[in-house]
């Protein structure tokens, strides 16, 4: 029932206008080739700029292209979680700089155990994010309450912070958080468990769908089990060539595949899609709406906590830019760029991975290349165009408009 929901747009041509080749290249958006779009652009992308600049593809660019996108690919991580309910959050980068301000605060400046420190701003995070839920249930537009809630942080960081508006944690515990780096054995070891993981997710897969006629082993397990481990072993290899694996990498992998095990392999997951597609059927079928929203936003205010504290370690402090400038429209660029739909219903959580790396693989080559930051925002905005204008070709389910919303 929950993909059915979450696919009808796309099975279904409006008033009888889309050819069958039309309806077939809309259906192939809508479900398995939702990503093909996205990952040739990103090979494009980094053709253009490895083009003009090999060093582009140099061990020490990747590993700082990788470290670059953590913060946002966890904050499209918790978006994602709230585009599938088909709801929209505005304030999660500013509550990131918030919660990263209060564990700095609680960690380098009142001596807190780091790990209690980190509990605490992670809280605040889920409590901020709970009061936004509460009002949106309650019927106001998540938009406007997410907005205002952006405001409201940027009030409280200025509160939190301390008079000099900005707290070091160079030196500190804290630090280490980005600074630590896994040795290149334990990085393999760990990158091997999650190849059997995916190889035995795959075969579970082939056996349920064995009975119905739904592939061969080879296709089913073997092809992408090869192709994983080859994406899987040779990122570690790259990645831990210098100091070994960086532990903001794997915090982020590990976010992604406990996201990905949520909405793959449990009810509440079958849920998010079922709302996300359409919230009346839901309603008949016995889902609990507002309980599926208000968990997706806490699952958000969890993220954004935990990308904040990042981002702080990575910038061995916090201050009163902090969530501030591009941050908030990468996240939301990243999610819908790779591929969750702006609509509800559609989308994995590893969009938020390939978009986080549209968008940081744009910005760090412009970076590398010495360009303008009108350049970057410049692609920025052109690609975010691009894949919104794709969402609302899958989500209708034509390539054209109809004639009456031409009207």
């Amino acid at each position: 029932m929950t993909q059915a929901i979450a696919t009808e747009p796309a099975a279904t041509a409006p008033d009888g206008v889309s050819t069958p080749l039309r309806a077939r290249i809309v259906e192939g958006l809508a479900g398995p080739y939702r990503s093909v779009p996205v990952l040739i652009a990103l090979g494009i992308i980094w053709i253009v700029f490895y083009a003009d600049n090999h060093a582009y593809f140099s061990v020490a660019n990747i590993t700082n292209l990788a470290l670059q996108i953590v913060t946002t690919a966890i904050l499209a991580l918790g978006l994602v979680f709230v585009l599938l309910v088909g709801e929209i959050d505005l304030s999660v980068a500013a509550l990131s700089g918030v919660c990263a301000t209060i564990a700095a605060r609680l960690a380098v400046s009142s001596g807190l155990p780091l790990g209690l420190a980190i509990v605490v701003a992670i809280a605040v995070g889920i409590a901020i994010a709970l009061i936004e839920s509460l009002i949106i249930v309650f019927g106001v537009p998540s938009l406007i309450v997410t907005l205002g809630g952006m405001v409201i942080l940027q009030g409280l960081l200025l509160n939190v912070l301390p008079p000099a508006f900005s707290v070091s944690v160079g030196g500190t515990s804290f630090a280490k958080i980005a600074g630590t780096h896994l040795a290149v054995g334990v990085s393999f070891a760990l990158a091997a468990v999650g190849w059997v993981g995916y190889v035995i997710a795959r075969w579970r897969r082939f056996t349920t769908r064995r009975s119905t006629g739904g592939g061969a082993v080879l296709t089913v397990v073997g092809i992408p089990a090869v192709l994983a481990a080859i994406v899987v072993f040779g990122v570690v290899a790259i990645l831990s060539h210098d100091r070994g694996l960086p532990l903001p990498v794997v915090i982020l992998v590990v976010l992604l595949i406990i996201g990905s095990y949520i909405t793959t392999q449990t009810r509440y997951g079958a849920h998010l899609y079922a709302v996300g597609g359409s919230r009346q059927a839901a309603q008949r079928a016995g889902v609990p709406v507002n309980r599926m929203i208000i968990y997706s936003f806490l699952i958000l205010g969890f993220c954004g906590a935990i990308a904040g504290i990042v981002e702080a370690s990575r910038l061995l402090g916090v201050s009163a830019s902090s969530g501030a400038g591009p941050l908030m429209l990468n996240a939301i660029a990243a999610a819908v760029v790779g591929g969750t739909s702006l609509f509800g219903g559609r989308g994995t959580v590893w969009a938020a991975l390939i978009g986080a790396l549209i968008i940081g693989s744009i910005n760090n080559g412009v970076q590398l290349l010495g360009l303008s930051t009108q350049v970057q925002d410049y692609a920025t905005g052109f690609v975010l165009i691009i894949a919104v204008g794709i969402d609302v070709v899958v989500t209708r389910g034509s390539l054209w408009p109809s004639r009456q919303s031409r009207r």
